[in-house]
């Protein structure tokens, strides 16, 4: 008996004719549109992220204006005209007769922006001495 080889001739034509090439060319196809679309949704992603920064920022500054606006509020409500205005006409104070003045043998404090009602409070200041009880204990002969 004689037996016919196949040629590559003959193998190509069975490819394109059998049932899973169709499938394979829309895998394929499906892949390269993903592929394609990747790109498209990063720079989706980067626009909405620069969006969302240049918000944040415009809130940022709409607050820091804000605090400024709130700062110079605080500072007119201290003023000492404001206050001797208000001294006189709503509580009804007048100015003393007999002025005395007090000399303090301490550094004057550094000047604020705020007044102390609107800083946190100052942190405790502990006794340097020993307490009493520790003063006890010291005496007594511990292991």
């Amino acid at each position: 008996m004689a037996t016919i080889q196949k040629s590559a001739r003959h193998v190509l034509p069975g490819l394109v004719r059998s049932p899973s090439l169709p499938t394979l060319l829309i895998i394929c196809a499906l892949a390269i549109g993903a592929a394609a679309f990747v790109p498209l949704v990063q720079s989706s992603i980067a626009t909405s992220t620069n969006g969302n920064v240049h918000r944040l920022e415009q809130v940022r500054d709409d607050w820091q204006a804000r605090i400024q606006e709130l700062e110079l509020e605080v500072a007119t409500m201290a003023g000492l005209e404001r206050i001797e205005n208000a001294a006189k006409t709503g509580l009804k104070m007048t100015e003393p007769k007999e002025t005395r003045y007090i000399t303090v043998a301490a550094e004057a404090p550094e000047p604020r922006r705020l007044p102390n009602r609107y800083l946190p409070p100052p942190p405790d200041e502990r006794q340097t001495e020993p307490s009493v009880w520790e003063q006890i204990l010291d005496w007594l002969p511990l292991p």
